[in-house]
């Protein structure tokens, strides 16, 4: 009996101080992770995991999968709390529209944009773009790449590509039209006007109306966005409530499809142009969008051989996302796979402000390894924000896949300031 109840006694005594032990032990290395500063940042720009990085990580994989929940049982939405797992819109019909822009004195810098570029094995590019902004401002872009000609773009982009909308409720501007016909489905592309060839300077008058129409579904970075990759990005950043708040702030809806442009191009002076060529297309929406908070970003677009259709990037917004991994692919059969790992850093590439003419990376996506090698056939260079904010390189590139050959487009964005170009702005 004595015997017994020393042994419990005892037992209790071991029992609460294994506890203790654990209890400090936890309670120091919270004490460590709290205390502990972050690590430099790469190039004094690219975050890179900290000591709370992991404790991070895992409460924010519980959140984004919470919101996805939420997503799936949502009947309809506004799009007031959307992004990270949750859609914008109720419908597909109501996502792939002009959207109305919000009161310019409470969003100034609101955006309603949508994008195309497309290419083929036989070296013809296209590219066009507008981005409705307030005041009936319109950010517009126009290239045209042929074998013969080389690079062709609107003569507006020698002034701005700040131009005046031809319809406010249009994504119109500078003789260039795009228009949505069936919701994920198709869409028209219009322009009469003139373009400039860009080796010999000479205007020709161009006209032409084509035919978008989709070969994948569409990839919504509001739900799509592989799950690791978005956590990643976020839990190298140093959180807090204004960290937050500019996060929500800064978020635009934005998806893509891929699909084919078909239709013939009228030069003047010249034979007509078939197009049949291939690429992606865009559509962005959201409160603000000011290019001046974009440090660098590079993203691939290509399609295959057999129709697979690719997407590879990474982004650097040093106020929200300084290291954002983002991309995807689409198999033939329509089938998804988000990346979730690649090898690409921006910091080893162009850093300097001259994007490669030719690299390689490496992707991993739905399990599957990916090696790409990207290839710059032809460029155009422009600016584009509010005045010069921004200078982008549009690439017109061959690609290799895994052995198997593509061709598309490799975008690459810098805030056009004195760090990257000796005629850069103080920015």
């Amino acid at each position: 009996m004595t015997f017994g109840l020393c042994f419990h006694f005892q037992f209790d005594i071991r029992c609460n101080m294994i506890i203790y032990a654990f209890t400090a032990v936890g309670a120091l290395y919270l004490v460590k992770l709290f205390f502990t500063p972050e690590p430099e940042p790469i190039a004094g720009v690219y975050k890179v995991p900290g000591a709370r990085y992991n404790v991070k990580y895992c409460f924010f994989r519980l959140i984004l999968w919470l919101r996805q929940r939420k997503n799936k049982k949502l009947e309809s939405t506004s799009g007031q709390n959307a992004g990270y797992g949750v859609r914008s819109r109720s419908s597909t019909e109501d996502m792939d529209k002009v959207q109305d822009l919000p009161n310019v004195n409470d969003h100034p810098k609101a955006v309603d944009a949508v994008y195309f570029n497309a290419g083929n094995q036989d070296g013809y590019f296209f590219v066009a773009a507008t981005a409705r902004r307030q005041n009936n401002r319109v950010q517009t872009l126009l290239y045209l790449r042929t074998p013969d000609l080389g690079i062709l773009q609107g003569n507006f982009m020698s002034e701005s590509t700040n131009l005046e909308g031809s319809d406010p409720k249009s994504f119109a501007a500078g003789g260039l039209k795009l228009i949505p016909l069936k919701a994920m489905k198709e869409w028209q592309i219009q322009f009469s006007g003139e373009m400039v060839i860009v080796k010999t300077k000479k205007e020709v008058d161009v006209n032409f109306d084509l035919l978008w129409t989709a070969f994948t579904p569409y990839f919504d970075f509001d739900t799509d966005m592989n799950p690791v990759t978005m956590a990643d990005a976020i839990c190298r950043e140093t959180w807090s409530r204004s960290y937050f708040d500019d996060l929500q702030r800064s978020h635009q809806t934005h998806y893509e499809q891929f699909g084919d442009i078909t239709g013939t191009v009228k030069i003047e002076g010249h034979a007509d142009v078939k197009l049949n060529i291939s690429g992606v297309r865009d559509h962005s929406y959201g409160n603000k969008r000011d290019w001046r908070d974009l440090y660098r970003y590079a993203i691939q677009y290509c399609t295959l051989e057999d129709r697979t259709a690719i997407c590879l990037g990474v982004i650097s917004m040093p106020r929200s996302l300084s290291r954002l991994l983002m991309g995807y692919v689409f198999h033939p059969d329509g089938k998804l796979d988000s990346v979730s790992w690649s090898s690409f850093e921006l910091y080893e590439y162009g850093e300097d402000g001259n994007p490669p003419k030719e690299f390689n990376a490496k992707f991993t996506a739905g399990g599957k390894m990916y090696s790409m090698k990207c290839t710059v056939v032809d460029y155009a260079r422009f600016f584009i924000g509010d005045g010069k904010d921004a200078r982008i390189f549009e690439r017109f590139c061959d690609y290799e896949v895994n052995g198997q050959k593509g061709w598309g487009i490799s975008e690459w964005d810098y805030r056009n300031s004195k760090k990257f170009f000796d005629d850069g702005e103080d920015i």
